[in-house]
């Protein structure tokens, strides 16, 4: 699962994860994407904050681990995905989150546009293209793809291993929840 959220990363912009981000230690880099400030550097761990794209967050002493640095972000700390930062506001303001080939390959997309969900405490936005599987990990059956900016909403009826359920145009399932933020969080 960690593989799978650094190839993700990767392909949000190669630069990421540069020797910069990697071994500097009391520097301040930026998140290329909306990230989950975790308690632990887990998949599983708690989240703390989220770390909106482009903004600062200062990383401390240690070592990364399990693919995840040690930073604190707006005076909490925590762990970030060490690959979404990178060293300057510039190269975070110009990651692109691309359509991957792959994706859009095993499951055709709705034709429609999906009709906007109600803004609501559980209305959330894909900050990328999204696989929304029948089950919490990556071999679960793929049902549809969700666009980059589509709406949907939390479920509530499950969450595991870093996936949780949504509603998305009428289809239920299960979606990774780092790819996913609120509205007020996007910019």
């Amino acid at each position: 699962m960690i593989f799978t959220v650094m190839l993700f990363v990767v392909a949000l912009n190669p630069a990421a994860g540069s020797a910069q981000s990697q071994s500097c230690t009391n520097c301040t880099l930026y998140a290329i994407t909306e990230l989950n400030l975790r308690q632990q550097p887990s998949l599983d761990a708690a989240v703390l904050r989220f770390i909106p794209k482009g903004a600062a967050v200062h990383r401390g002493t240690g070592a990364v681990t399990n693919g995840y640095a040690p930073v604190t972000y707006d005076g909490v700390s925590g762990w970030a995905v060490a690959l979404g930062l990178v060293a300057t506001p510039e190269e975070a303001a110009a990651a692109v989150v691309p359509t991957t080939p792959a994706a859009t390959a095993t499951v055709p997309t709705t034709t429609a546009a999906a009709p906007a969900p109600a803004v609501t405490g559980e209305t959330r936005v894909t900050l990328t293209p999204l696989m929304l599987r029948s089950g919490p990990g990556v071999d679960a059956e793929p049902v549809l793809v969700i666009p980059e900016g589509a709406r949907l909403t939390l479920t509530r009826e499950g969450a595991e291993g870093g996936y949780v359920t949504v509603d998305y145009d009428g289809a239920t399932g299960w979606v990774y929840a780092d790819l996913i933020a609120r509205e007020d969080e996007v910019g």
